[in-house]
């Protein structure tokens, strides 16, 4: 049966969403907005609805609509933050490919998906600027309804968005959400100069977005052979592919194309993905899968942190004293980097927060809570240098994450770990 097609100016919600279901839709540069929109406005007439929030970059969506819609979802991301700070957020500390088993069991039951989408000329359908969970979320919903904007990138996938599982059709001409590129700092600069050095030519790489991640791209601008297999992208990535130096022809599944879960960025970098084979918006089943990163050789990951303990443990979910969640798919690709043959984890991260702020390399991590375990630690880096932690004691890794600590914090951190922590004797012997 084809899709009923609704006029996007007299949208009624409850046309497809009943008294409790819970809704998803497309998260970051992918949000369908119209649809969002219209929920956020029909909230009320809905008879109380579950939400799953995935990253937000859109106004739509806000905190006060708490008041009839139960928010959830895996942590505060980009706008999300908005709603940990207020406390309507429920948080489902997971790894970013556990989700997809919650949405397969019904543990996590989806009732109905909306998403951004984008129409060819042929009238085949694809997930556009973003991917991640929505093709599992779409196997097991009883509604999918698609937003069908006309200026949206029309996207190469492993997963292909059929005609026959869209029940409903909404169509827009709309610009999508951007995430611009910030400058990077002085301090970020520093950083990155010294991460290039881990990622030699012919790796395979896995970047996030965010400044820092900015000046690590433009940082590699001399490097040969680069891929690319990340869980997003900005702007920064497209520079290298357009300069060449991301051409994928390392890989050996892939080869020749540039993989991620999202495209983070600007018109530049939707506009270079549209109707381009030469990059894919994949699901998270194929960007975070272990039996996918395992392949390749030299696959080098580059996140970042909160903060990192003095043995390798990286904390992710709590700041501020506020637990944030925002486990994501870190975990997943750094589990990948150390399955891959010579491949490395680098977590990046200035020494202290802002100028004068507190140490980003700390004895014990805030709320005692652990994201990535010190057994996945390899390599962390900041301003003042690179702690390389794969196969080291206990008190080589303190040793080692002292040294990269802000100068200003580093005796404190001595002292903690002789007297308190790990009982790591004669610091200053070694």
């Amino acid at each position: 049966m084809p899709a009923i097609e609704l006029d996007a100016a007299n949208l009624d919600l409850s046309v497809f969403i009943e008294p409790n279901d819970t809704v998803i839709w497309t998260q970051g540069t992918g949000e369908p907005e119209t649809l969002t929109k219209a929920l956020a406005d029909q909230r009320e007439h809905l008879g109380g609805i579950r939400a799953f929030l995935g990253s937000c970059f859109s106004d739509n969506i806000r905190p006060e609509h708490a008041d009839h819609i139960q928010f959830v979802g895996m942590g505060a991301i980009g706008k999300t933050r908005s709603f940990v700070k207020a406390g309507v957020l429920g948080i489902i500390p997971m790894h970013l490919t556990g989700i997809t088993e919650l949405f397969r069991t019904g543990q996590f039951k989806i009732d109905v998906v909306m998403l951004q989408a984008s129409e060819r000329s042929d009238g085949e359908l694809s997930y556009g600027a973003a991917n991640s969970y929505l093709p599992d979320a779409i196997k097991h919903a009883s509604v999918v309804v698609a937003e069908i904007n006309d200026q949206a990138p029309w996207t190469h996938s492993v997963t292909a968005l059929p005609r026959d599982k869209v029940d409903y059709i909404v169509r827009t001409s709309r610009p999508l959400l951007e995430v611009p590129s910030r400058g990077p700092t002085e301090i970020d600069m520093r950083i990155a100069e010294r991460v290039t050095s881990y990622i030699p030519d012919g790796s395979i790489l896995q970047i996030g977005i965010g400044s820092l991640t900015d000046a690590v791209a433009s940082c590699l601008s001399s490097h040969r052979n680069l891929g690319l297999h990340s869980g997003i992208i900005g702007d920064g990535c497209l520079d290298l592919i357009e300069a060449g130096v991301i051409n994928n022809v390392t890989k050996p599944i892939d080869t020749g194309v540039s993989v991620t879960g999202g495209l983070f960025g600007t018109e530049r970098l939707f506009r270079f993905a549209n109707e381009n084979s030469a990059i894919r918006v994949d699901p998270v089943s194929h960007t975070h899968a272990l039996s996918v990163i395992g392949q390749f050789n030299r696959f080098v990951t580059v996140n970042s942190a909160i903060e990192v303990d003095l043995t390798g443990q990286i904390n992710s979910e709590v700041a501020g004293g506020n637990y944030i969640g925002s486990i994501g798919g870190q975990t997943d690709l750094v589990r990948g980097a150390v399955a891959s043959p010579n491949g490395r984890s680098l977590v990046v991260l200035p020494s202290r927060l802002g100028a004068d702020g507190p140490s980003r390399i700390v004895s014990r991590l805030m709320g005692g809570v652990t994201s990535t375990a010190r057994a996945d630690a390899d390599t962390v880096i900041t301003e003042y240098g690179a702690a390389e932690l794969r196969g080291k004691t206990i008190g080589e890794r303190v040793r080692a994450m002292i040294a990269i600590a802000h100068p200003d914090i580093r005796e404190d951190l001595e002292r903690s770990a002789y007297n308190e922590t790990f009982g790591v004797e004669n610091l200053s012997a070694h």
